[in-house]
Formats: structure tokens, C-alpha cells, sequence
């Protein structure tokens, strides 16, 4: 069986207080994954263009750029797998954090074995691929599952790993209604069901890139009190 520590991964902290990332650090490195851990922004930005971590921890409180730019920064060029971590705890603070990109969203003080778990699942998310289909198709929309590349109406689609998951699972259940619960369970993992909030955001993300009015989807449609679903015909 090949594991995550087989696949020598790489995790690039971003964190400006030591003591919590020399925790996180060790933490993840008895995971089997090699750490860098950085204490500003910028150096986060000059070192995701330099090694490209396989994936992001993020804080949002950093003493030159925060959080959240930095975020939104990386997310104009690239679909790094990135957590954000926050010592606030708000919700507006966590929807704020994945409207501008976060695959997902953790407060401090965090358990040490949800942090692994999260890791791990996201990782596992942006290497999964259905089988056995190659391409999928609904009305104007195209996936490359091989490729990993979306079009809609001929224009490609720039998407995050979550925002893909969820695309995938609404094509291939195209014309049936995916329940909330199934498409966190299969996109986010099993401690996401009932956390509608984190669904809500995300599909409302990626109705802004596939749907001409994102008042009035056509792609992805809300079946009230249900889930959603993609209609195959309009």
C-alpha cells in the first residue's frame, strides 16, 4: 500500500508564532511528511514559487500580509491545496477564508488528529480521480478527468481541488439530485456531514464561473431542503 510518507509530500507551514509552528512541524513530519515553516507572507509567496509544496497550512494573522491576501494572491495563478488556520473562530471569518480560495478552514486551538486527518484527506481529494470515465459532458460543459481541465461555452474553467470534486460528482449524477451529506461526505470526508455552511459557499464560488446568472443557475440547481443537481437538458 503506498502512503502518504511513500510519497515523500511536502507541507509548507505558514505561521508567526514559533512555538505553534514547531508543534505543527513535528506534528506533521511524525505523519511522515517533510515541513518547511516560513513566519511572513511574502517569504510563504517566495517560497510556494520556489519549492511548490504540495500543500499550504496558512494562518490568517501574519505580521506583513494577511492571511487572506496571501490567499487570494496564490489562488490568481495556482490550485495549491491550501487550509487556512485561524486563532478567530468567527464564521464570517471561515466563509471569508473559502470565498477567497481556502479547500479548508480550521480555528485554533485545533486537535493535533484533526489537523493530520485534514491534511490527509485533502491530499487524498487532489489525487482522486473516478474511474472508469475520461470525459464527462453536460449540455455546454466538458470535464477532462484524465486531465484534470474544465470548459464551459469553449472557455476553460480555473478550479480549485474542492470545487472540482463537487463538479464531478453533480456530472455523474447529471439529472439526479445529490443530497448534502453525500456530496460532503464524498468531497470534504465524513466529519464534514451537517456542515452545510462549507457546501453552501463553495457551490455559491462556483456558480459565479460556470452560470451566465448566478441568480438563476442552470448548471447547478438548488432541490430545496434536498441537495443539488445538474439538469441535463434546459
Amino acid at each position: 500500500m503506498v502512503t502518504f510518507a511513500d510519497q515523500d509530500m511536502s507541507i509548507l507551514i505558514v505561521e508567526d508564532d514559533v512555538d505553534t509552528a514547531e508543534v505543527v512541524s513535528s506534528l506533521l513530519e511524525s505523519a511522515g511528511f517533510r515541513t518547511t515553516a516560513v513566519s511572513r507572507g511574502q517569504a510563504a509567496l517566495s517560497e510556494i514559487n520556489a519549492s511548490l509544496p504540495d500543500l499550504v497550512l496558512l494562518d490568517i494573522n501574519l505580521p506583513d500580509i494577511n492571511g487572506i491576501d496571501v490567499l487570494r494572491h496564490v489562488r490568481n495563478h495556482s490550485f495549491l491545496p491550501m487550509i487556512v488556520l485561524s486563532g478567530y473562530g468567527k464564521d464570517r471569518d471561515r466563509v471569508n477564508a473559502l470565498e477567497a480560495g481556502a479547500d479548508d478552514y480550521m480555528s485554533k486551538p485545533f486537535s493535533p488528529e484533526e489537523l493530520v486527518a485534514r491534511v490527509k484527506a485533502l491530499l487524498r481529494r487532489v489525487e482522486w480521480t473516478p474511474r472508469p470515465e475520461t470525459h464527462l459532458q453536460v449540455r455546454q460543459l466538458e470535464l477532462d478527468v484524465a486531465r484534470r481541465h474544465a470548459r464551459i461555452r469553449g472557455k476553460p474553467l480555473h478550479l480549485t481541488p474542492i470545487e472540482y470534486g463537487i463538479l464531478v460528482m453533480l456530472m455523474k449524477s447529471a439529472g439526479q439530485v445529490v443530497g448534502h451529506d453525500e456530496l460532503l461526505r464524498s468531497v470534504w470526508g465524513d466529519e464534514y456531514q451537517g456542515d452545510f455552511s462549507v457546501l453552501r459557499v463553495n457551490v455559491s464560488r462556483l456558480r459565479q464561473k460556470l452560470e451566465e446568472n448566478p441568480r438563476r443557475p442552470a448548471y447547478i440547481v438548488t432541490a430545496p431542503g434536498q441537495g443539488y443537481w445538474m439538469p441535463t437538458q434546459r
